[in-house]
């Protein structure tokens, strides 16, 4: 599935859908008459309305982005591990490490392959459970070399490989972590009520405001749209992909793939 493409035809339903909730206000007003003494009262409710709006936008942009930003640091904590884990290789049994550094390598590809497919949510399940399996194999061999190397050789390296699988699982966790989809709905719902609030204030307005409403639409379309690209950075216009390379380079300085003996 193109999520980029559910995203976009989503936003532009929603700029639509606005506008549609802002034309209905504007004839609940005409036609639904106006009581100039609840003028007071209704400026108060449509001010707390309008008020929450603004103060839901804020905290799911603000969380949005903060995530985004987490999964990030996150793939360079994950990048950082794996290449102290491939370094302290050296620190085993020479007859011990050809093996090791295949599944590395093999362990590496996986990783490369889950974030390529972050956003096909059953290819990378798929691929984390090789990616389980994987890890398998390395602790284990990692357990058996370990006991013929020196005790502080060991433990080094032992901690090392342990730190790169509790970043990986950080990182699987926080592709999974996200608000609940009723935030999503309320958020919409309420950008919809407000729209219609502000086609009442317009029911009575002598000049066309077409262009206003455009305005109101687009802005709250491109808020919405953001939000939700920082949440899913890999599926929009906003993407993380970049900080892929990191990993891509540290396969690359672990050579080719060679016969395990």
């Amino acid at each position: 599935m193109n999520y980029s493409l559910v995203l976009a035809s989503a936003a532009i339903l929603f700029f639509f859908l606005l506008l549609a909730s802002i034309r209905v206000g504007r004839y609940l007003g005409r036609h639904g008459g106006q009581d100039e003494k609840g003028t007071a009262g209704s400026a108060a409710i449509e001010a707390s309305v309008f008020a929450l709006l603004g103060l839901l936008i804020a905290f799911t942009f603000s969380g949005a982005a903060q995530r985004m930003a987490d999964r990030r640091n996150l793939l360079v904590s994950e990048v950082n591990a794996i290449g102290t884990a491939w370094l302290r290789i050296d620190l085993l049994e020479s007859a011990d490490q050809p093996l090791l550094r295949d599944q590395f390598r093999r362990y590496v590809d996986e990783r490369v392959n889950y974030y390529r497919h972050v956003a096909d949510l059953e290819a990378r399940d798929r691929i984390a459970t090789r990616v389980g399996a994987i890890q398998k194999e390395i602790w284990t061999r990692s357990m058996a070399a370990a006991r013929k190397a020196p005790p502080p050789f060991a433990a080094s390296y032992v901690a090392a490989v342990n730190d790169m699988f509790d970043v990986s699982t950080a990182q699987t966790v926080a592709q999974k972590v996200h608000p609940p989809l009723m935030t999503y709905i309320f958020l919409g719902f309420l950008a919809l009520i407000c729209a219609c609030l502000i086609g009442l204030n317009l029911a009575n307005a002598k000049r066309a405001t077409l262009f206003h409403q455009v305005i109101y639409a687009l802005v709250m379309t491109a808020a919405l749209y953001i939000i939700i690209d920082f949440e899913f950075p890999r599926i929009g216009a906003i993407r993380i992909d970049q900080s892929d390379t990191l990993l891509l380079s540290q396969r690359q300085a672990m050579g080719d793939q060679t016969a395990a003996k």
